[in-house]
Parts: structure tokens; C-alpha cells; sequence
């Protein structure tokens, strides 16, 4: 607040009419005028911003009318020329008044709003591990700014300089922040966007600030949002921490969705109402939970799958030995093809068991260096009569200049092979084009399998490599053979890929380190 005008109010005009007096009774040539200084210099204290302009327009017009009051006299060109001189530094000292009471009363309104900015960011950092380092900041900018008010008379630029020099250290504190801050107003449109928001958000701060915080949400969770907002103003409580709101879905510039945990504080500023949200974002937290789930469920899967097979696999091998005992000693053709129907179902369950072993029980692998283009090879020949009965051309394209090699297990890459060679064979039924290629890409060796078959839609693309999931018929598949084929890869220290289109065909693309 100003400081009230400790004489009363009549104290300046009283002063400027003495002034005036004397300026009369004073000869021409003597600067009288002058002493118009002490009554404008008065209007520092009074509490109307505009006063000294007042006053300093008052004190030149006496000044003047002095002059034409007064007769003639041989000193009247030194008079005028008196009068002009302080009529200029009367303009002048009235300019600086008026703009020192402008800067006191802009940096008091700047105070009072950073000093409530200061409490609101506060706020919204309680229970954040570097929460002290904030508070302590703020404080420190405060009470910068408190001195720089308090002597705003005697230093306004030594006043100017603190306060620039806090507003920096917290605007760095906010946007060094590791979560992202973003403060809204009443209306949802955003005020404070830092840095961490515009990388979580993908979205330059200049082009965040001043529109509405819905362009970060999604549009199936704006009206849900907004609600909830008003809601939390309405009910009193000032803070909300993280995890208390719940998993809420964020809206990245490009269009992804993404899971964010959020904080949030309210504060009245002058009437108005401003949210602050402190986000995190917990896409690779929700990504390694997830990664957790299924590796848990994956051992709980592998031990149940063990031990079925071992359950299983005797009595499968002495029905399968009967059978064939049989089958070479009865000459009924009934019976016999009754017999070969029980050998070709248990052979499939032994398949079938045998898979569950390899994805229970896979051994590590034995590394050694390993020409992959002979591992294809051997498992093209493997395939060759399916091949050719399928109608299945074909092409094979090895980077012979690099001649490829990896350290890998000869046994495993087979089984690989065996498997994406096999589902190319199933997507094709009545023929096509299998594609195999073999290069170096990056310091990689890069190997591509792709067919021409039905392909897999795209809402199941993500899932083909989840254990016992397939897109094949009910007793055509176990839904394990990708899912070993993703291990061995993985145990290989490589990654393996797969695009789809539907009625166009489906590519594997696997990379492997190469060997020394």
C-alpha cells in the first residue's frame, strides 16, 4: 500500500502559496521560483499516483504568472530566462515523479501477483522429493522482492535486478523439473508449460501457452476431465497427490495416447481461479508391469506345460508302440486304417508335447560361429517335397560379398526356420511366393522371411507372438512355435519383427549380431 501523506492535505498547496508569495515580494532577477522543487518533491508521499503532475502544472503556471504580476525592471531578460530554465526542471523533476510512483506501484502490483504464483507453485511440489529446494527458492524470491519494494525509493534498479534474478532461478527450478508442470486457468487454458511438458507432450510451450488444455486430452475424456475439475474447485480441498487421482490418459501432439499419473492444487488469485497438474508419465512403468505379468504367467505356463508333458508322454509312447505293434500284424483294412488313425493322432500329440518341452525347458543356447545362409539352406531342403506340392516358389537372396555369419546355436536357428518356413507353408494353401533374403544392415545381420499368404489383420499382429495364441484352425496349432522362435531370438541378444497385410502377405524380419 502507499504510505498516507503524514501532514495533512493542504500542507503542498499552503507551501506553493508561500512560494508564491515570496516570488512576488522577491526582485525579478532572483530564482525564487526555484524553491517550487520542495512542495513537488512532497508529492512523493501523498496517495494519488497523479499528483505530481498536478502539482508540477500548478507550480509552473505560478511561476509565470509571477512574472506578468510583477512591473517592468532592468533584469527582465535574466528573469525569463530563469523562469524558462525552471520551468524545465520543474517538467523534468515532475516526469521522474511520476514515473517513480509508477514503478513503486508496478512493482508492489508484480510483488503481490509473483508472491501468489510463488504460493501456488509451492503448493503443487508438496510431496515431491525436491520440494524443499522449491520452497526454499520461492522463499528466497520473495523475500528479494520485499527488499527491492521496501527500498524501491533509493534502489529501484538494484530492486529491479533482484527481482529479475529470483524470477529466473524459479522459472529455471520449474523447468528443470523431471515431471511435467502445466498450470490452467478458470477456464482451462493453459498459462505454465515447462519443459518437461513439452517433451511428454511433444508440443513447443510458445504453442501450449494461452489455448485450452483439452488439445491434451483425449476427446473421449475431455467431458469426464472437465467435470472432475470443477468438481475438485467446488469441494474445498486445495492439493491432490500423485496416484490419487488414478491412471489418467494424456494426448501427445502427434495423436498417441499415453497413461500419466497426476497431482493437482487450486489457488484464487485476485478472484480467479488457477489448476496447477503435476504428470508423470508411466508408459515404460505400465510397459515393464506388463512385461512382468506375462513373464509370471509365462513360468506359470512353462511349469504347468512341463509337467503335462511328462504326465502325458508315457502313456502316448505305449499306445504309439501297441499301435504299430498291431498295425504290422493285422491284415483287416478297417482295422488297419483304424489303427494308422490312432498312430497319426498320437503322433501329434507328441508333437504337440514336444513343443511345450522346448518352450518349458529350453536349454541355453551353444554358441559357436555359424553361416546362417547354411542353416536356410538345410531347412529349404528339409521343406523341399512340401514345397513343390504346395505350388510355393522360392527366391532366396544371401549377401554373398558379406557372407554373413553369427555366433549362434546351429540347433536353435534350425528350429527358427522350421517354424516361420512352416506358417509360411500354412498361410498358403494353394500356393505363392516364399521370399527369403539375407544381408548385413547397420552392423547387423539382417535376415527377412515373407510370403504371399492370406496375412494377419492388424488388430492381432501384436498378440501372434503371445504363448499359445494362433490364427490357425482348432487342432492345427499350438500357438508356441512363435513364441519359441521370439525366445531363441532373444536369447541370441536379437529382435525379430513382423508386418502384415491382409491378402498380402506377412514379413519376419529378424536382426542378430554379427560375430567377430
Amino acid at each position: 500500500m502507499e504510505k498516507a501523506f503524514p501532514r495533512g492535505p493542504w500542507t503542498i498547496p499552503v507551501l506553493m502559496i508561500v512560494v508564491f508569495a515570496c516570488d512576488l515580494a522577491a526582485p525579478l532577477g532572483v530564482a525564487v521560483a526555484i524553491l517550487y522543487v520542495i512542495p513537488l518533491l512532497l508529492t512523493v508521499h501523498t496517495p494519488r499516483q497523479r499528483d505530481a503532475l498536478y502539482y508540477g502544472l500548478g507550480a509552473i503556471a505560478l511561476l509565470w504568472t509571477a512574472l506578468f504580476l510583477k512591473p517592468g525592471a532592468l533584469s527582465l531578460q535574466y528573469a525569463v530566462f530563469n523562469r524558462m530554465l525552471g520551468t524545465f526542471v520543474l517538467c523534468l523533476l515532475t516526469w521522474g515523479l511520476l514515473q517513480l510512483k509508477r514503478t513503486r506501484a508496478e512493482l508492489l502490483q508484480s510483488e503481490i501477483s509473483r508472491t501468489k504464483t510463488v504460493q501456488d507453485l509451492l503448493l503443487e511440489r508438496a510431496g515431491r522429493s525436491h520440494a524443499e529446494a522449491l520452497m526454499e527458492a520461492a522463499q528466497e524470491a520473495r523475500a528479494h522482492a520485499e527488499t527491492a519494494v521496501a527500498g524501491a525509493v533509493a534502489g529501484r534498479q538494484r530492486a529491479e535486478e533482484h527481482f529479475l534474478v529470483s524470477q529466473l532461478r524459479l522459472e529455471s527450478i520449474i523447468d528443470s523439473a523431471m515431471d511435467a508442470i502445466i498450470t490452467v486457468d478458470h477456464e482451462q487454458k493453459i498459462v505454465v508449460f515447462n519443459h518437461a511438458a513439452e517433451r511428454m507432450f511433444k508440443c513447443a510451450a510458445k504453442e501450449a501457452i494461452d489455448r485450452s488444455l483439452d488439445r491434451f486430452i483425449p476427446a473421449h475424456f475431455r467431458d469426464a476431465h472437465r467435470s472432475h475439475v470443477n468438481r475438485f474447485g467446488q469441494s474445498g480441498v486445495t492439493t491432490r497427490k500423485m496416484g490419487q487421482l488414478g491412471t489418467v490418459t494424456g494426448l501427445r501432439a502427434d495423436g498417441e495416447e499415453f497413461p500419466i499419473e497426476a497431482a493437482i492444487s487450486h489457488v484464487t488469485v485476485q478472484g480467479s481461479k488457477f489448476f496447477t497438474v503435476i504428470l508423470r508419465d508411466i508408459t515404460e512403468r505400465t510397459r515393464l508391469e506388463e512385461q512382468l505379468r506375462r513373464t509370471e504367467r509365462i513360468a506359470e505356463l512353462g511349469t504347468v506345460a512341463s509337467g503335462m508333458a511328462h504326465e502325458i508322454g508315457t502313456p502316448m509312447n505305449v499306445i504309439l508302440g501297441r499301435a504299430e505293434y498291431l498295425l504290422d500284424r493285422v491284415t483287416d483294412e478297417p482295422v488297419r486304417k483304424g489303427l494308422q488313425t490312432i498312430v497319426a493322432q498320437v503322433e501329434r500329440i507328441t508333437r504337440v508335447m514336444n513343443q511345450l518341452l522346448s518352450f518349458a525347458r529350453r536349454k541355453p543356447p551353444q554358441p559357436r560361429s555359424l553361416r546362417l545362409q547354411d542353416v536356410i539352406e538345410s531347412s529349404l531342403e528339409m521343406f523341399h517335397e512340401r514345397l513343390s506340392s504346395k505350388r510355393v516358389q522360392v527366391e532366396l537372396q544371401v549377401d554373398a560379398a558379406a557372407s554373413p555369419t553369427i555366433s549362434g546355436d546351429s540347433d536353435q536357428m534350425s528350429q527358427v526356420m522350421i517354424n516361420l518356413i512352416m506358417n509360411a507353408l500354412h498361410a498358403m494353401p494353394e500356393g505363392g511366393k516364399l521370399r527369403i533374403t539375407l544381408g548385413l544392415e547397420k552392423g547387423m545381420v539382417k535376415l527377412t522371411i515373407s510370403d504371399t499368404g492370406h496375412g494377419i489383420s492388424h488388430d492381432i499382429v501384436k498378440q501372434i507372438f503371445d504363448p499359445f495364441f494362433t490364427t490357425k484352425e482348432f487342432g492345427k496349432g499350438t500357438g508356441l512355435g512363435l513364441t519359441v522362435v521370439k525366445g531363441i531370438i532373444e536369447e541370441h541378444q536379437g529382435s525379430i519383427e513382423v508386418e502384415s497385410e491382409p491378402g498380402i502377405g506377412t514379413t519376419f524380419t529378424i536382426l542378430l549380431p554379427k560375430s567377430p
